[in-house]
């Protein structure tokens, strides 16, 4: 049988840095990721893509979700055909997991050893209060990563362990930077069964596309930026700048421009839970900022 690990966390938690991490722990072996992002584009698989793993992406909606369920269930036992010694899921941020021990037991072929959960210590309250998904994460996992735990003061960690606890009272809880997992932390591990949520989207979830023009500079990016952030939790895309292409990856209002070798389709995704001021934001910044925005979808 096939090892299958369930990667769950919040929005610009970490997952996709505990997912390199992970692969560098099973190099001994073949790995298969299955990625999964709510936009319509993924911008995760491109980050993962020649880590020594084969990947399949599920984009636009969450793979617990009636509307990818089934495509979730046809990946799965495609991914078992390739033989893998172990097959790594990477959820979206959104992700309510709670079926997953309902859909593993449909796939004779995989072991589901359990749930990873990734939390940003520094956003947990409000992540917690903004989406009900993530607290159904915390439910559904043994192995809980405090990560980004610098960024924070030791009373908010151990409040931050207490708010942990009280949701998932099982929970072996590791704290970590920069997405650090030990092997022997998986050791021991296994699935905990919760009584599968709803299947239908997180309605709380506000979502938009940002089409940016070519050939901004760095400058005018962070400009734009600094006033996106305001109203959202996150913002993800490849941007080509005069002078490079950037990857943006935005959580809250902490704004990252890291260097990026591939292709830029200057698009920018972005999520925000409720109550924030995500098509204002959106409107003011395209006001001032016409000649740059070439587009806004909304999700």
């Amino acid at each position: 049988m096939i090892p299958l690990y369930l990667i769950t966390g919040f929005l610009g938690a970490g997952k996709t840095t505990l997912m390199k991490n992970l692969i560098r722990l099973f190099s001994s072996g073949t790995v298969h990721l299955i990625i999964n992002e709510f936009g319509r584009e993924g911008v995760d698989g491109a980050l993962l893509r020649d880590r020594g793993a084969t990947l399949s992406e599920i984009n636009n909606g969450s793979v617990f979700c009636a509307c990818r369920l089934e495509t979730f269930e046809q990946e799965l036992e495609r991914s078992a055909d390739l033989g893998p010694d172990v097959i790594l899921v990477e959820t979206s941020g959104l992700s309510d997991p709670t079926q997953i021990l309902s859909v593993a037991h449909r796939h004779p072929r995989l072991e589901y050893q359990g749930s990873i959960c990734v939390a940003d210590t520094s956003r947990l309250t409000k992540t917690l209060a903004c989406a009900q998904a993530c607290s159904r994460q915390l439910e559904v996992s043994e192995l809980i990563l405090l990560n980004k735990a610098d960024l924070v003061s030791p009373q908010r960690l151990e409040a931050a362990r207490e708010q942990i606890l009280a949701i998932q009272p099982h929970a072996r809880i590791y704290i970590t930077q920069f997405g650090a997992i030990e092997k022997q932390w998986l050791d021991g591990l296994h699935p905990i069964e919760k009584e599968p949520g709803d299947s239908s989207m997180d309605i709380t979830l506000q979502k938009a596309w940002v089409q940016l023009q070519p050939n901004l500079t760095e400058a005018k990016l962070l400009a734009l930026l600094e006033r996106l952030v305001t109203g959202s939790d996150r913002i993800k895309g490849f941007v080509g700048l005069k002078e490079k292409n950037v990857l943006v990856d935005c959580t809250g209002e902490a704004v990252r421009l890291l260097p990026w070798d591939g292709e830029a389709e200057n698009r920018l995704m972005l999520l925000a839970g409720k109550g924030m001021p995500l098509r204002k934001t959106i409107l003011d910044a395209k006001k001032q900022d016409e000649e740059w925005i070439a587009k806004v979808e909304w999700g």
